[in-house]
């Protein structure tokens, strides 16, 4: 309120009492936001802000979140307040990862690609890892060039979702496991490979060899690998270029770049492998194992008459390229190609000539990324199912045929929900730092 105004009309005016103006300058200010660490638009308290943030970050839906606040914690809010403050908290998040963005890209070179804080603690492995996830955008009001029908799935997106996660464990002198783990050979991993690439149809067995059910190995038979000691989560709409900046921001600050091993775990593809050399080009880049085995599962199932001939082909290709012998798999789908002949340029994706032209390709692209005996003596993983499960837990959040997200509720939403994902905690620091900042006062700028 304009300062001579009020003197005018509140101050001169007859039988107004200091109460009475007291009132009136209680509802421009709260007296003790400040101390109270409010900012000025809040409309409820730190503590209770936090709850409604993370029920609505958390839950799959605000309207779960509305019923979780009341039942857990005795709070009464609707569903549309909570989806505010999870907007406005997600904005006020972005604002401050912009920031550390913009700081970080203004460091030199050197600093960039081998400091860290001082204040954060050197990782013994750091590992990278980045997928894809799906949600539906729909800005209402927005005018579409070529109105398409929902049922045809122009409303959905893809999220960009990136781990970070922190590890230890011993280096060996030799390969730690040179023999290929009961849990990637055929009868433990075959439905997992199916759901992973294009590995054909199940054959039909000409005996009795496959009963159909999938072997689980016995516990201890697990991958040798090193200790996870934190994930962090990063998830956002943007592209993968704007993304893959954000990405290495946020490994900086938490120590990678001064990291003594550094790896960058993918399954291939063209997108994941330019941000790779892009933002992460001192990481040693690995090839994720099952995606590479999905690919001989296919080439086995193309080349053989029945499915226990392909099981017994699979199990040859996975443990040569278990044991670091990929030229040898690449040479015998060379033989194979020789038999069966050049694909025809209309050739079906499941034409077996094209499949084992695919694998072969495959393989050749990525030779320089499937050493995994070196892998292993170096003590890194070799898969990403660390990275799986993040995506479904993302997922959950935005992921729904009946949830819609504006652009910006949308980014709010992912940002939020990776840093509640986040094992080190990021929005606890973020609160406090709100709270700190808050002087109870609007900023404002001056008319020119």
């Amino acid at each position: 309120m304009n300062r001579e105004f009020f003197k005018r009309t509140v101050v001169r005016s007859p039988g107004w009492s200091p109460f009475t103006i007291a009132v009136i300058a209680d509802g421009l200010f709260f007296p003790r936001s400040a101390e109270l660490g409010l900012a000025v638009e809040d409309t409820i308290s730190p503590r209770v802000r936090k709850k409604v943030v993370y029920a609505g970050t958390s839950g799959a839906s605000f309207s779960e979140a509305e019923r979780n606040l009341k039942n857990l914690s005795g709070i009464s809010i609707s569903s549309e307040r909570v989806r505010r403050a999870c907007r406005r908290a997600g904005e006020q998040r972005i604002d401050e990862q912009t920031r550390l963005q913009e700081a970080y890209h203004n460091k030199s070179l050197p600093e960039q690609t081998y400091g860290k804080p001082s204040d954060v603690e050197t990782p013994e492995i750091a590992c990278v890892m980045a997928d894809g996830g799906r949600y539906q955008q729909l800005d209402r009001g927005i005018d579409v060039a070529r109105p398409k029908s929902a049922r045809k799935g122009e409303h959905w997106k893809e999220s960009r979702i990136g781990l970070l996660a922190t590890m230890s464990g011993a280096q060996y002198p030799c390969d730690p496991q040179p023999k290929l783990p009961p849990e990637l050979c055929y009868q433990a991993v075959a439905s997992k490979l199916s759901e992973m690439g294009k590995t054909g149809g199940k054959l039909e067995s000409a005996n009795s060899l496959d009963d159909g059910e999938s072997v689980v190995p016995a516990d201890g038979d697990g991958l040798s690998g090193p200790t996870r000691q934190t994930r962090s989560v990063v998830a956002s709409r943007q592209d993968w270029e704007s993304f893959g900046a954000l990405l290495a921001s946020e490994a900086w600050y938490r120590g990678f770049a001064a990291a003594p091993r550094q790896v960058f775990i993918s399954d291939g593809s063209t997108t994941l492998a330019k941000l790779q050399q892009t933002h992460f080009a001192h990481d040693t880049s690995v090839l994720e194992i099952r995606h590479a085995l999905s690919y001989s599962l296919g080439a086995a199932r193309a080349v053989c008459a029945d499915e226990a001939s392909a099981q017994q082909q699979y199990d040859i290709w996975a443990a040569m390229i278990w044991e670091g012998r990929l030229e040898d798999v690449i040479n015998e789908l060379d033989r194979w190609r020789s038999q069966l002949g050049d694909p025809p340029p209309d050739a079906r994706s499941d034409d077996p000539r094209e499949v084992v032209r695919v694998a072969r390709g495959y393989y050749q692209n990525h030779r320089d990324r499937m050493d995994d005996p070196r892998y292993r003596q170096a003590g890194f993983p070799l898969t990403s199912s660390l990275m799986e499960s993040t995506v479904k837990q993302v997922s959950r959040r935005v992921k729904g045929s009946e949830k819609f997200w504006s652009s910006a509720g949308g980014e709010a939403i992912l940002r939020l929900r990776g840093e509640y994902l986040s094992d080190d905690n990021p929005m606890d620091a973020s609160w406090e730092r709100r709270s700190r900042n808050a002087d109870g006062t609007r900023a404002y700028t001056c008319a020119t």
